[in-house]
């Protein structure tokens, strides 16, 4: 994901029957990754053993969309406050949405005459 103006990416990773979601930054000059944010253990343990797919989009805040077979979380980082904010479930006609995606896109509008 695009990462204040670098390349950046969210890991959920286990460790010693916990759960841990991380994003590193990609650094050019170093030619490495480094962390720059860590969900709470008390917001990302209940993520241990569950087979999550994880996509996010992300500049100044990052959307990030947790979903397995039984699970969708949806949770927005503030980079600047540090702040980790798990979104409500979305309804459309009062059915619960089970699966959403971050999706980064450039709107285009080409016209020729």
């Amino acid at each position: 994901m695009e990462y204040r103006g670098g390349q950046a990416v969210a890991v959920l990773s286990e460790f010693f029957e916990t759960a841990s979601l991380r994003i590193w930054r990609f650094h050019e000059e170093e030619r490495s990754c480094v962390q720059t944010a860590a969900m709470p253990p008390s917001m990302s343990h209940e993520f241990y053993g569950k087979k999550m797919d994880i996509n996010c989009v992300g500049s100044d805040r990052v959307l990030i969309c947790l979903s397995s077979g039984d699970d969708f979380r949806y949770i927005l980082f503030d980079i600047a406050a540090k702040e980790w904010v798990e979104l409500p479930q979305c309804h459309v006609n009062g059915i619960i949405v089970e699966f959403i995606s971050a999706f980064s896109f450039q709107q285009r509008i080409e016209s020729s005459l």
